[in-house]
């Protein structure tokens, strides 16, 4: 495993991390928790140092598995989590990012995590209808407390990076990035250049897309995750990256690898991106996500990648 600094940070993470997505259950197959605690545990005992998951994930489920499996090796990890998406008792979710609620949130994570600290504290998604200095303001006093060694932020746009940066640093954004969905590179990821900061990718295998195993006839079902993703919403262009993934998946047999790993690296080839979390419940999958870890990609592999995965429609 290679590791990589989160931007001004201390902190070097393993340059795939585990993301826990999954585990909470809403939205995917996450399997007991007895087995979702396992399958932590197998990240950790295949090198991957870094592990980020959120409240909202399962309403806690995520977080208490990671706290529960990572417990004995709390000094080895390096944990992120997020604030900002609450949900009341009738399970209705919506954005806060006021002081007190964030005050709240911080001790409620360390609870549930099982820690008294959290090495990377990002705030999930943007809260229109609080002040950014509000917002800060339990930031610095998060910060100050130690209870967050740093703090970085999630879905956000560059002014509004802007705007938060003048009262507390930041020192990573976490977008979703693949190649299949490369927005960020018009302004943000110049943005994240300029200011020394990282990117840590969230849906690096677009959904299921980039593992080469969703074909043209599939269908969305109740529930299912991929419900609010342009990619499998909008049939024209799912059929369109089914045609760029197997153009991609002959790449990967050249290379003797799999899609995944090929997807992992393709982001991994940026200096800007430090981790790219893969969510998994399945151990043959983690390891293979491990795996891109393990190679480089040339530069004239990177650009044959690139050359097909870039129609304007990508950047939207």
């Amino acid at each position: 495993m290679k590791f990589r600094r989160i931007g001004s940070s201390e902190l070097f993470v393993s340059t795939v991390g585990y993301g826990a997505w999954e585990i909470g259950g809403k939205g995917w197959k996450a399997g007991t928790e007895d087995e979702s605690v396992e399958i932590v545990k197998k990240a950790f005992d295949n090198g991957i140092t870094f592990f980020d998951t959120a409240p909202i994930y399962g309403m806690g489920r995520s977080e208490r598995i990671v706290g529960k499996a990572l417990k004995k090796v709390r000094d080895r990890v390096v944990i992120a989590t997020k604030v900002g998406v609450v949900w009341d008792d009738a399970g209705k979710v919506r954005r806060c990012l006021k002081k007190n609620s964030i005050l709240q949130e911080i001790d409620d994570s360390l609870r549930r995590l099982q820690t008294d600290y959290i090495d990377l504290y990002q705030i999930h998604w943007p809260d229109e209808d609080t002040p950014a200095h509000e917002t800060a303001e339990a930031l610095q006093m998060i910060l100050q407390s130690k209870k967050a060694r740093y703090i970085g932020v999630s879905n956000y746009s560059v002014e509004q990076m802007k705007e938060l940066s003048r009262y507390v640093p930041i020192v990573s954004l976490q977008p979703p990035y693949s190649m299949l969905d490369r927005g960020i590179e018009k302004e943000i990821l110049p943005y994240i250049r300029e200011k020394g900061m990282s990117i840590i990718p969230y849906s690096p295998l677009a959904k299921g897309l980039l593992t080469g195993k969703i074909s043209g006839d599939y269908e969305l079902g109740p529930g299912d995750a991929r419900g609010l993703d342009k990619n499998f919403t909008d049939r024209d262009r799912f059929l369109r990256n089914i045609e760029r993934v197997e153009k991609l998946k002959k790449i990967a047999n050249e290379l003797q690898i799999s899609l995944s790993q090929l997807a992992i690296k393709w982001l991994l080839h940026k200096p800007e991106v430090c981790s790219v979390i893969a969510g998994t419940t399945n151990e043959k999958h983690l390891k293979d996500n491990i795996g891109a870890a393990d190679w480089e990609l040339s530069e004239k592999t990177y650009e044959k990648i690139t050359a097909i995965v870039s129609d304007e429609e990508l950047f939207e």
